[in-house]
């Protein structure tokens, strides 16, 4: 058996010896009574920090090891628990020595004394506590006792020194000259060869086969995708899923993640609600039953159950509903993945087999995983052919092998050299699952190449539930309160964060393909793991890291007899949590509570040693009291919790950093005392009722992120003019701007000084206000300085927002030429800007800017051609949009905007992709958006455009919707439009051009479109088509032609 560490040993054995470092000689001596024990600490660990990386792979085999390094572990905990203490108490100490006014000089003072970088802290004891310095003494001669016993043992296992452990976190220096893809939307697609069109098609086909004759039947027709671990068969359902076909057939359309660890009732209630009904948090199986039954009864629907692992989620759960429901919509279907053919067979379902890739479509998978080379440089890798071809061999096929191989090779050189290493490399273990050999064999390899930072990151995954919402910068949060993120020396601590380190990490875990991106919005990402990696990282991490997710927490059962758990998750929404077995774990540093229900009157005290706990169960407010008993904690999470308040002693857990309190909705006030965490690097207050902040709040100057600062200018508030020496910010949000007086205190704030600043979020009122209010004129011009003077530092802006603004013009910062200076800035969203009356021209010239949304712009009357002008260097305007978005303008009537010249060689926004237009006036589409020149636009919706006549010439769309357009008349123009979906366009009289259209749904009826007159066929959806009815015509005035001239 493979066993593994949550956290790598050598990784932590140099945490300590540094933290042991950082007091320095002449403060050791000051330690009365535990100076001579501390230097023996020091030397009882730093002879063994060469031998921990041989020691923690041979303890694969090992178990006489595995008890040697378990216990080395243990100690190696003790030590960062003890120093940690000391800390404390100079901390404690210095303060009553020095006291010093509250509020920010407090905490300039206090910070600039204490400089917080991960685990590397300084030092500073004070002799006057001697019964606290004897404690300790005793608590680390006891520790160097046991250290030295373990170091006996060193001699029996006959280590190799495997280098220091600052070369082994290095990461290969192949990455500095070989690109890495920047961010999870250049992952590649792991759909290749001919097989996934067949078994897509086949699939289809079954689905969708022509079902009247069931009509009043009692059974429904099951099919099962069936296949080993990683062989894609989540892939290909959600590429069926996905499909314009199934889309067509099936209204309703539901997709479950079944796993192992289904619960009854979530699985119900997850059903009712991605069918389109209500659960209302309802418990009792049997209503649960019925309500799934009425909603599915709605509509023909498919419901997708992937990873089946037993026949219960069907045969106990979901048969009898879905029985009843298809017997008034016959034609319904299930779609099933999972590893088991004896499970889906008792399901009586047809089967698809999806079988391992060949050598080619494998080589070209593998390929797709490494950065393409340069036009002119090299070749497409057909060098490496020969070497690649015996490196997919040990993969034997499998999708999810592959990815994950490339994803190691593309940190590799592109030389044979390089390729050989990782095909000879020995990991020294035999996988006990014959059948999972290969794709265990790459995830390891990959695993086993990892930095050790990296590898205590990605293990740290394994603790999410499966679809659970956590973004990326919060689980980059937990690793760094937990100390896996570590400055490598190489790097400028003043240039480089903490936070910028951990969202590398995640960029590389994303090229290795060991995370999936799972959803992403105004650049904030969200992965997850594939089930197959997932059950790898748990079962490297099981040692540490426990993970319960199960409908009765019977952690009784559950949790090891031992209290060996250093980390814990636990989701269930039913249960009542037995508080009194969790208590015993007290060795916890990490707990994550997801949903869970708290019995009132419950303490945390027994949870000392925690760094990280992340609670979102509603009812977590008797918590509050004893959280302040946490003295090591680091990150602390009540978000959508009913907390009312946080502890007024919230000072006294002094390495506090991370603070989330989204969405707590009863919390409208912070205690003063949080002005004194001169650690805290983020506070999220997001949806609280929060609306004031303690004044003195300024001086955390370590705050890297703060969202939802309220602005208030009258009682002794914070105040805007404090965000002036919140140098360090990367991510900043304030609400409330209205109550900012005059641009002279938004000028104090000099957000334009907050060079690392990467997202920026500003908004007036708390909340969105949907009619338009009548502001004075003095009131527009203060709050249209207020904003002048807001401007952000270009340096690194990525994301930007400006919502509920009032003002009759935008910042003059999005004007040109200033707008120009923003080289970093991808994403805008300005929303609710009710009395602006036109767009600034500056966007346009705004070189990186990917997408843009403008919502709500109720005075906006005209867009003129300088929105989007190209620059004056003959570039063009939005050279790299990819999205537009423009929704409820409600007013807007014209878009000046005439098609460039044929000698021309640019043309406006030519990247995009995706257009979006809702709620306008316009009564046609410019000329210019209407290019045949425009050859990258395959996406439109077009809603609720009470004015529009026409749409034509469109010659790259191949997917468009057209819903609630009363005037208009005919769409033409549209050679690759392959699906059209219109609804109330009552005037419709024309489709015209469309070559390439097979399907089209009008008014909620289905079509396809076949022969060269375009023959329309009906294709059931809904509510099935009886067999004495009247076949279903197209409105007699509507004509659609395949030919390219006008046919009337």
């Amino acid at each position: 058996r493979k066993e593994a560490m949550a956290v790598v040993l050598d990784a932590l054995a140099a945490c300590v010896i540094e933290k042991i470092t950082n007091i320095g000689e002449e403060k050791i001596r000051m330690l009365l009574g535990v100076s001579q024990e501390i230097n023996k600490l020091r030397g009882n660990v730093e002879p063994l920090q060469n031998l921990l990386t041989d020691a923690e792979r041979r303890r694969i085999t090992d178990k006489n090891l595995q008890a040697w390094v378990t216990k080395l572990k243990s100690a190696m905990y003790e030590a960062d628990d003890i120093l940690d203490l000391c800390q404390l108490e100079a901390m404690e100490r210095e303060e009553k020595e020095h006291p010093i006014g509250g509020g920010a000089s407090r905490c300039l003072s206090l910070r600039e004394k204490l400089p917080f970088v991960g685990c590397l802290q300084p030092f500073l004891f004070c002799v006057k506590n001697p019964g606290f310095a004897n404690e300790v003494g005793g608590r680390i001669k006891k520790l160097n006792d046991e250290l030295a016993t373990i170091r006996m043992g060193v001699a029996d296992f006959n280590f190799i020194e495997l280098g220091s452990y600052e070369q082994r976190r290095r990461p290969p220096a192949s990455l500095a000259s070989h690109p890495r893809r920047e961010n999870a939307q250049f992952v590649q697609s792991d759909l290749v060869g001919d097989q996934i069109k067949k078994n897509t098609e086949e699939l289809e086909h079954r689905l969708i086969a022509d079902s009247r004759h069931e009509h009043g039947s009692t059974v429904i027709k099951v099919v099962a995708i069936v296949g080993q671990g990683g062989i894609g068969k989540s892939t290909l359902a959600k590429k069926v899923f996905a499909s314009e076909a199934i889309k067509k057939e099936f209204k309703t359309k539901i997709w479950l993640s079944v796993t192992q660890q289904f619960t009854k009732v979530e699985l119900l209630r997850t059903a009712i609600s991605h069918a389109g009904g209500v659960h209302g948090d309802e418990k009792d199986e049997t209503i649960l039953v019925n309500a799934l039954t009425d909603t599915l009864s709605k509509n023909k629907f498919l419901l997708v159950m992937d990873d089946v692992w037993n026949q219960e989620a069907w045969g106990n759960v979901l048969r009898t509903p879905v029985l009843n429901a298809n017997a008034t919509q016959p034609g319904s279907r299930v779609l099933v993945t999972s590893r088991k053919d004896d499970v889906v067979r008792s399901m009586g379902a047809s089967i698809v087999r999806v079988n391992r890739l060949n050598d080619e479509d494998a080589w070209c998978l593998l390929k797709k995983q490494l950065p393409q080379p340069q036009v002119g440089v090299g070749s497409d890798f057909d060098e490496l052919k020969d070497i690649g071809m015996k490196i997919i061999q040990k993969c034997d096929g499998l999708p999810l092998a592959i990815k994950v191989m490339g994803g190691l090779l593309s940190t590799r050189d592109p030389k044979e050299r390089d390729w050989e290493i990782v095909l000879h490399k020995n990991l020294g273990w035999e996988e006990e699952d014959g059948e999972q050999e290969e794709l265990n064999y790459s995830v390891s390899l990959s695993y086993d190449d990892l930095s050790v930072e990296l590898k205590q990151c990605f293990l740290y995954y394994s603790l999410l539930p499966k679809d659970s919402r956590f973004t990326s910068q919060r689980i980059a949060s937990m690793w760094i309160c937990e100390g896996f993120v570590q400055h490598d020396g190489r790097s400028n601590l003043e240039q480089v964060d903490l936070e910028q380190i951990g969202a590398d990490y995640h960029r590389e875990l994303v090229a290795r393909n060991l995370l999936e991106l799972n959803y992403s919005n105004n650049n904030i990402w969200q992965y997850t793991l594939h089930d197959v990696i997932r059950s790898f990282a748990q079962f490297m991490a099981k040692e540490e890291a426990f993970v319960v997710h199960k409908d009765q927490v019977d952690i009784r059962n559950l949790l090891p007899k031992n209290n060996s758990i250093c980390r814990l998750s636990i989701k269930s929404t039913h249960s009542e949590l037995e508080w009194t077995i969790l208590e015993k774990q007290e060795r916890l540093r990490t707990l994550l509570l997801i949903g869970c229900k708290i019995k009132p009157g419950v303490s945390l005290e027994n949870f000392a040693r925690l760094r990280v706990l992340d609670i979102s169960s509603k009812e977590s407010d008797w918590l509050v009291d004893s959280v302040c008993e946490l003295r090591h904690l680091r990150y602390l999470s009540f978000s959508n919790t009913n907390i009312s308040r946080l502890p007024g002693d919230i000072h006294k857990m002094r390495f506090l950093q991370h603070i989330h309190l989204q969405s707590c909705t009863k919390l409208e006030k912070l205690p003063d005392n949080i002005t004194k965490l001169a650690c805290l690097r983020y506070l999220n207050l997001c949806g609280s009722n929060v609306d004031v902040m303690p004044r003195g709040f300024g001086g955390l100057t370590d705050l890297r992120s703060l969202h939802g600062f309220p602005v208030k200018m009258d009682g002794d508030w914070c105040t805007l003019e404090e965000l002036e020496a919140l140098s360090h910010l990367r991510n900043l949000s304030v609400q409330g701007l209205e109550n900012v007086s005059s641009s002279s205190v938004a000028k104090r704030a000099k957000i334009s000084n907050k060079k690392r600043l990467e997202y920026l979020d500003l908004k007036c009122y708390k909340y969105n206000h949907y009619e338009v209010r009548q502001i004075e004129v003095e009131q527009q011009e203060i709050i249209e300085a207020v904003f002048d003077e807001l401007c952000p530092s270009p340096a690194r802006l990525e994301t930007l927002l400006i919502r509920r603004y009032f003002g009759r013009r935008l910042p003059n910062w999005l004007q040109s030429p200033v707008a120009t200076t923003f080289k970093s800035l991808k994403d805008i969203t300005l929303g609710h800007i009710t009395h602006s009356t036109q767009l600034p021209d500056g966007l346009c010239r705004i070189h990186g800017l990917e997408t843009l949304r403008i919502l709500y712009a109720p005075a906006i009357e005209h867009v003129g051609p300088d929105f989007q002008t190209h620059d004056g260097d003959g570039g063009a305007a939005f050279p790299n949009l990819t999205r537009l978005e423009l929704g409820a303008l409600s007013e807007w009537k014209e878009w000046d905007w005439e098609e460039e010249e044929e000698q021309s060689k640019v043309i406006a926004m030519p990247a995009l992709e995706h257009l979006v237009l809702r709620n306008c006036k316009l009564t046609h589409l410019p000329p210019g958006l209407a290019s045949d020149r425009r050859y990258n636009l395959r996406t439109m919706r077009l809603q609720d455009l009470t004015l529009l006549e026409y749409v034509e010439n469109f010659p790259s769309v191949v997917e468009l919707r057209v819903y609630d357009c009363p005037e208009l008349k005919r769409m033409s123009g549209l050679s690759k439009l392959r699906t059209v979906d219109i609804c109330d366009c009552p005037k419709l009289e024309l489709l015209e051009g469309v070559l390439a259209l097979d399907s089209m749904e009008l008014d909620c009826e289905h079509w396809e479109v076949t022969g060269p007159d375009a023959r329309c066929t009906p294709k059931a959806k809904g509510y099935q088509q009886a067999e004495d009815e009247l076949p279903r015509e197209l409105p007699q005035d509507l004509v659609i032609t395949r030919m390219n001239s006008l046919k009337r």
